[in-house]
């Protein structure tokens, strides 16, 4: 078995502190800070800094850390081969997405997963912003638009279409834009208060792109909420086609420059590397891709 020392050492590290260490293991932290002191009184060196009431790694800790890491990723590596895991998905899979995506289409997609490979629970973790994978002991993120850098490992599933909508109530109040330049005239329904700042980013059939500075009207960070504040008649969205589909089809939304396109939001399956990874991971990360391949327009392909 590994030794509880070096795992309270590792978690410590990875989480940046011994009291988060102490949550993610259901240990004191006074127990995860004895169990580090005997790992150094072991070794006769100096890992970990607790001055000031702050956790930081010393040099010697971070060599320490970055080689017994590679041992326990192998470690990892061999009991899953051992086990059947990398052939056979079982075991529990953890995942995240954001709330709005999860609810509409990840749901399913783990009920669907599951119903194939009854081994596998699952944990789904909706969210309203990125979590950390390691400090949440994620498996597989579903996440939507530009990744920052990073040395997670993502894989492209598909890309989600996005429009420009009104209300026609607002329309009728405000009037309707005949070409780009025209939507400085109007308010918008952003989906953060950093919108404000973004321009938006049209093309015509020629592939001409053209900018639009946006600033005037309401921001909510979640898609559900922004659909009732369009259908509010509180300004032009630019939003993923999915959350507008049918509302587009009853006439309850409008599309605003039909002939102009935005760029889809690529949407990706992000994991920790690992050595080996399980069965339970890559097939739920195949399964995803063709489920997501399959969604009519909402959204398309590669």
């Amino acid at each position: 078995m590994r030794n509880a020392a070096e795992l309270a050492f590792l978690k410590t590290i990875q989480l940046g502190s011994i009291r988060a260490a102490a949550r993610a293991l259901g240990q004191d932290p006074s127990g995860v800070s004895r169990r580090i002191t005997q790992l150094e009184q072991r070794l006769g060196a100096h890992l970990v800094d607790r001055s000031g009431g702050k956790t930081s790694v010393t040099e010697q800790g971070r060599l320490y850390y970055e080689r017994l890491k590679v041992i326990i990723e192998q470690w990892d590596a061999l009991e899953a081969e051992v086990s059947g895991e990398v052939l056979h998905p079982s075991g529990m899979l953890r995942v995240t997405a954001s709330i709005d995506f999860g609810q509409e289409f990840v749901t399913d997609w783990l009920l669907e997963f599951r119903a194939s490979y009854p081994q596998v629970d699952f944990d789904l973790v909706l969210s309203g912003g990125y979590l950390d994978l390691s400090q949440n002991v994620i498996d597989v993120a579903i996440r939507v638009g530009r990744l920052p850098d990073s040395s997670l490992i993502a894989r492209k599933l598909a890309s989600v279409p996005r429009v420009l909508v009104a209300s026609p109530k607002y329309l009728e109040r405000v009037g309707v834009p005949q070409t780009p330049d025209d939507l400085s005239d109007h308010e918008f329904v952003f989906f953060s208060s950093r919108n404000r700042t973004e321009k938006l980013f049209l093309q015509d059939d020629s592939g001409k792109t053209f900018e639009v500075a946006r600033s005037g009207g309401v921001a909510v960070n979640a898609v559900r909420s922004a659909v009732k504040a369009v259908q509010a008649g509180q300004g032009i969205h630019s939003g993923p086609l999915w959350a507008f589909a049918d509302l587009i089809d009853n006439e309850e939304v409008t599309v605003v420059l039909p002939s102009y396109k935005q760029n889809a939001a690529p949407l990706y399956a992000v994991r920790q590397p690992a050595v080996i990874v399980p069965a339970r991971i890559s097939e739920f990360v195949e399964f995803i891709a063709n489920k997501a391949a399959g969604v009519n327009g909402l959204i398309s392909s590669r």
